[in-house]
């Protein structure tokens, strides 16, 4: 049976001075009617407005993987900011649902800019099982999740696998973000029938040199026939002492 609906306005308003519900970006107390994020982060949110999919500076670091179509983000990641509080709170408080919205927002704002022209498939990188246990979820398929709900784009996660975790690259070196990061993904057995011969979309919640993504570029482009697309919900500035040859380093290791 439903309450009705002055109960259940009457109710939530209770709920909300027992337990409120914080904005993900701020920390303020949300009104009823809002939710995760409140409307003035949600403005100053730091989008990335850069929408050449195929010829931004990202993608260009990665030229030589012919199968890789577009790469784009939505949100920029600087150090407290509002993109690095709101990953912070699906990441570490366990805030699946808010996944699921960021991932709905993202698609949203997104749908017309051509960045997901073509996708049959959006997969997202895959955790250890010893980290999603720990974690309780793996954050990119809450992304990866809201965004099938606007794209109406199915999520695939059973043609990725992660072999080996890797340690935290908050403190390493380029070249050593490289290393770490090496050969960490590799292909189900069904891998073939589940994504040969498709546009497949790889998702992440944060992208900061991109080892990690190129990893799981590098296991899935060897399937016949795929065409690649990376997106991460956000990612870090590119410092300027990443430069084309560097990045070199890191396509041909």
């Amino acid at each position: 049976m439903q309450l009705p609906e002055n109960l259940k306005i009457g109710c939530e308003s209770v709920l909300d001075l027992l337990l409120p519900r914080m904005c993900s970006g701020c920390g303020r107390p949300l009104a009823r009617t809002e939710q995760f994020v409140c409307p003035r982060c949600l403005m100053q949110l730091d989008r990335d407005t850069e929408w050449d999919w195929q010829n931004n500076r990202r993608i260009l670091l990665w030229r030589e993987h012919k199968a890789l179509q577009r790469m784009g983000a939505f949100a920029f990641f600087r150090r407290k900011s509002i993109a690095a509080n709101m990953v912070h709170e699906l990441k570490y408080h366990g805030q699946h649902n808010l996944g699921v919205w960021m991932g709905r927002l993202a698609a949203t704002e997104l749908r017309d800019s051509g960045l997901f022209d073509g996708v049959e498939r959006l997969v997202p990188i895959p955790l250890t099982w010893r980290r999603r246990l720990h974690r309780g979820f793996n954050q990119a398929e809450r992304i990866a999740a809201g965004m099938s709900q606007v794209l109406d784009i199915p999520v695939e996660t059973g043609a990725l696998r992660r072999l080996r975790n890797r340690e935290s690259q908050t403190h390493f070196t380029l070249h050593q973000r490289v290393d770490n990061a090496s050969n960490i993904f590799g292909l189900t057995k069904n891998a073939g029938q589940l994504a040969a011969n498709k546009h497949v979309m790889l998702v992440d919640d944060v992208m900061t040199t991109g080892t990690t993504m190129l990893s799981a570029i590098q296991a899935m482009e060897t399937l016949p026939g795929i065409r690649l697309s990376a997106f991460a919900w956000s990612w870090v500035h590119l410092p300027e002492i990443l430069t084309i040859d560097t990045c070199r380093y890191r396509v041909n290791r």
